[in-house]
């Protein structure tokens, strides 16, 4: 019972520590893609890149939890304009692509699920929040929605194809980082066997 409590505070720590590290991180790259409009979509890229960190330790709560922490403090540093796109779009969309990838779901589930969600929230920032004016202000004012929801299908379908990237390589660092096996849900023969593996983005379309 000792061991067994042990083992569960230091993988109590470990979610706490990543998901408050990646809280941090998501507030900053939001806020300084409020600050900083021509890079706004990189910088909310890079804010659900951070929130896909617990994930990669099948610490889902804590991902979650750092996203609504991220999301939530991001209205304090902006308008709900300015951070509707990380908060209806990427931080969303991360969790979803981590969480997939993880359960390896195959391919022609996972992105008709994502082009759905991504038109759904084209559509809620587009109509609703207008959050679109601050993704893509040079688009929404030359083309019609119809137009915008085909470029924009394509666009973040390219962006999660490189987050997807991105978290294949974070999960790789973690894993090597955190070394334990009771904390840490990847072992080591799981690395050397993707290492091995190309690590071409589009391996994602394999899975």
């Amino acid at each position: 019972m000792k061991r067994r409590s042990r083992i569960s505070a230091r993988k109590t720590a470990y979610a706490l520590a990543l998901a408050g590290i990646s809280a941090a991180l998501a507030l900053l790259f939001v806020w300084l893609g409020v600050v900083v409009r021509y890079v706004t979509v990189a910088m909310f890229a890079a804010a659900g890149i951070a929130v896909m960190a617990p994930v990669t330790k099948h610490y889902y709560a804590s991902a979650v939890f750092a996203y609504i922490v991220s999301a939530g403090l991001g209205f304090l540093v902006g308008d709900v304009t300015a951070v509707a796109g990380y908060a209806v779009y990427f931080g969303p969309m991360a969790l979803i692509s981590a969480v997939m990838w993880e359960k390896k779901v195959k391919w022609f589930i996972a992105y008709p699920v994502k082009i759905v969600f991504i038109n759904a929230a084209l559509a809620a920032l587009y109509y609703g929040l207008q959050g679109l004016e601050v993704l893509a202000p040079d688009v929404v004012a030359v083309f019609d929605y119809w137009a915008i929801a085909i470029l924009g299908t394509v666009a973040l379908l390219l962006i999660d194809l490189f987050m997807c990237y991105v978290y294949r390589t974070l999960r790789h660092i973690l894993a090597k980082v955190l070394r334990d096996k009771d904390a840490s849900p990847v072992t080591q023969e799981e690395i050397e066997k993707e290492d091995e593996e190309s690590s071409s983005p589009f391996d994602e379309l394999d899975n």
